[in-house]
């Protein structure tokens, strides 16, 4: 019995000091990592908009401005560069412990990087180190990894792609160390540089398939959607369009962008009303965006900076209001149960003050 009870307190004492060390050398971006642990500590059933994507939703779509300006409870669950099947399962993720009623999802990533692209598995570790083990996991790996035997060694588990941090530790980590509460944090990142870039073009009608795993996770996210009673709405956050990411390699996001116009009026026409897209870039008027002067884009890769993100998130705000009503997207301001957006608002204020003159 004493051996027992010894073993089951070394157990015990064992996995508490590896929770801890887990805490402080977890890597913690604000390029999805964050966004990821946060969704944990956010109150039960309080997300009734999601949005899923790539870096321009964390940095382009202010959740502070959702919240105080139209009531809407929105989260943004991004991370940089997030494909299809990443924001699939981060869907499915969030899913167990909110009940969102519509999803915003980004497709910029499935537009702009095919199987030509280099990077594909450069920010794997900002979708993945955020997310708590479980059979979701497992399988948002096995999507992740493409059968590559050398990620699975270096991401799985997520403790050993971090594990050698020591060096690289800070205050924040060591803050870290048993938890904090991140209840407050609701995945934006506003920025505050300002660059000039040329105003975006649509130069073509001509379409073309993104790849096939990224149409048949767009297939997953649709039926996804369907099944659980959530209306699905597909559009990019603006930025300098078809930009040469890669050098060498020609961006054909345009003629992507096109195909899923078509492939949503298909899916609108044999019945699924639940889907639709926003192609922003032929009505970029309605938004009012400074591209030429500077105002309203942060940098090169052309994310929204602070000024850009509030012009985006009040049309945004609009739109799904006047797309599917106040039925579906109450006015949660004035609501105790949602004081975790007022907290929020109140960190983005405190970010601002600090960040603009």
């Amino acid at each position: 019995m004493k051996r027992i009870i010894v073993t089951s307190i070394s157990l015990i004492v064992f996995f508490c000091l590896l929770s801890v060390a887990n805490n402080v050398l977890c890597v913690k971006t604000e390029a999805g990592v964050t966004q990821s642990r946060a969704l944990y500590d956010q109150p039960k059933n309080t997300i009734d908009v999601v949005m899923l994507g790539s870096s321009h939703v964390h940095c382009g779509i202010n959740t502070a401005r959702l919240f105080t300006d139209y009531g809407i409870a929105g989260y943004d669950l991004s991370s940089a560069e997030q494909p299809l099947h990443v924001s699939y399962h981060y869907l499915k993720e969030l899913c167990k412990y909110q009940k969102p009623k519509v999803v915003v999802l980004d497709f910029f990533t499935a537009a702009a990087f095919q199987e030509d692209y280099k990077y594909h598995y450069y920010f794997l570790g900002d979708s993945l180190y955020g997310m708590r083990f479980s059979l979701n996991k497992l399988q948002l790996m096995t999507a992740c990894f493409d059968n590559k035997e050398e990620l699975w060694n270096k991401y799985f588990p997520s403790f050993f792609g971090y594990h050698d941090r020591y060096n690289d530790l800070e205050e924040k980590d060591l803050e870290a160390a048993f938890g904090k509460d991140y209840s407050y944090y609701k995945g934006f990142v506003p920025h505050f540089h300002n660059e000039s870039m040329p105003d975006p073009v649509i130069d073509t009608d001509e379409c073309k398939a993104p790849l096939e795993k990224a149409v048949r996770y767009l297939d997953k996210i649709i039926e996804y959607t369907k099944e659980n009673d959530i209306k699905l709405y597909i559009t990019m956050v603006p930025y300098e369009l078809n930009v040469e990411q890669q050098e060498g390699l020609k961006q054909e996001e345009t003629q992507r962008y096109n195909w899923l116009e078509n492939y949503v009026r298909e899916l609108n026409a044999a019945g699924d009303d639940h889907v639709c897209f926003d192609y922003v870039f032929k009505h970029l008027g309605d938004i009012g965006l400074d591209y030429t002067g500077g105002s309203d884009i942060s940098d090169g890769s052309s994310h929204l900076n602070y000024n850009g993100a509030n012009k985006y998130s009040d049309y945004l705000g609009n739109t799904l209001i006047n797309n599917y009503g106040r039925d579906l997207l109450p006015d949660h301001r004035g609501d105790v149960a949602y004081d975790s957006y007022l907290r929020h608002a109140e960190a983005i204020d405190q970010l601002v003050a600090e960040n603009q003159d």
